[in-house]
């Protein structure tokens, strides 16, 4: 991220009046103190007290705003490199998921499973914080950031403060603009904390839906349907198959009677596109999901290889059909069963994914 807009980002942290207003002030004073002026001739420019500009140019006191800034400036105004990077765009998914951040700034928390928040606490601790990680209920557990700085730092990144549902939520332009592994690593912090797990129907040889869903009031309707559309668009870049997003159940929310709406996605649960999901994002952190993977992995990629060899055969049996070969000589040649050539031909039947894979093969 540019300088620039850090600064631009920083400075939304603080109230618009006296806050900014002492923040500027301040600078300026600093500034025309290093060009020797004296205290009648700063106050006949800036709108201080003398009182302040004495504290101000002769001792280290400074405004607790100013201080923030110079402490940002200190520990994170950084050029990062592409490791660290993973690490912010995962905590700024996981945010946008099941993390917060306070209206104050002064705390930030990431829910979860309490053994799993200590994998994250140590992506936390490269940031120089003290995370404290609590528990509560029965396996759940919270994790807490008290650091006015850190929380900053995130909310520069892109992550959002106070209540989700009723704020604007879109991933952050450095991430849509960055890499392949950025973008899975936000993806993994989402889905660690927001995506179901990975659940076979045994009695089909099938799995359930991979189903992303968010709540909005009523009136963020369009603003939740644009960032689930921006998350569909992420997994699209990694060849992730997903549906449309639907408007789910209204409800009363019982802690403030704010109106909802339930907002969600499903990835499909056919077996390339669980494997292609598995293979190039999967979950990082979250170990009963991360779990259900390494079970699924080795089944999905023998069904999926599957999957694709119709598609390929398809694909010949049409080609050696047009020129003119009979559907019994077709599959002697390409050791097809008779029954599976007919369909393809006769009654122009194809595989069942083939409307969705036919490019890929």
């Amino acid at each position: 991220m540019e300088n620039l807009n850090i600064q631009q980002k920083l400075l939304k942290t603080f109230r618009k009046g006296h806050q900014i207003k002492d923040i500027k002030n301040y600078y300026k004073v600093v500034k025309l103190n290093k060009k020797g002026l004296s205290r009648k001739e700063i106050k006949s420019r800036v709108n201080v007290s003398l009182d302040k500009i004495y504290r101000w140019r002769l001792t280290k006191s400074k405004p607790l705003f100013a201080q923030i800034i110079d402490d940002f400036d200190n520990r994170y105004n950084k050029r990062y490199n592409n490791k660290e990077l993973n690490d912010i765009a995962y905590l700024i998914g996981y945010n946008l998921g099941d993390g917060n951040i306070s209206k104050n700034f002064c705390n930030t928390w990431f829910y979860g499973v309490y053994e799993d928040l200590f994998k994250i606490r140590k992506t936390l601790l490269k940031f120089k914080v003290c995370p404290v990680v609590y528990r509560y209920k029965v396996n759940n557990g919270k994790m807490a950031v008290h650091d006015r700085i850190f929380s900053r730092f995130l909310y520069v990144f892109g992550a959002v403060r106070g209540d989700k549902t009723k704020n604007k939520v879109i991933i952050p332009r450095w991430i849509l603009n960055s890499n392949m592994e950025v973008k899975r690593r936000f993806l993994q912090g989402l889905f660690d904390s927001e995506l179901n797990k990975l659940t076979l129907v045994k009695r089909r040889n099938s799995y359930q839906n991979l189903k992303f869903d968010n709540s909005k009031t009523i009136d963020k309707t369009k603003e939740g349907v644009f960032f689930l559309k921006q998350i569909k668009d992420l997994l699209n870049n990694f060849g992730i198959k997903t549906s449309k997003v639907y408007l789910g159940r209204k409800y009363k929310r019982t802690r403030d009677n704010s109106n909802m709406q339930q907002l969600y996605f499903v990835i499909y649960p056919n077996y390339i596109n669980l494997y292609n999901f598995i293979t190039k994002i999967d979950f990082l952190y979250n170990s009963k999901r991360k779990d259900s993977s390494k079970m699924a992995l080795k089944k999905l990629k023998l069904l999926s290889m599957k999957e694709k060899k119709k598609i390929k055969d398809y694909k010949k049996v049409i080609k050696l059909r047009t020129s003119g070969l009979s559907p019994y000589k077709i599959a002697k040649k390409l050791n097809l069963k008779d029954h599976t050539v007919k369909q393809w031909t006769y009654y122009k039947n194809k595989p069942r994914l083939y409307k969705q894979y036919s490019n890929n093969f």
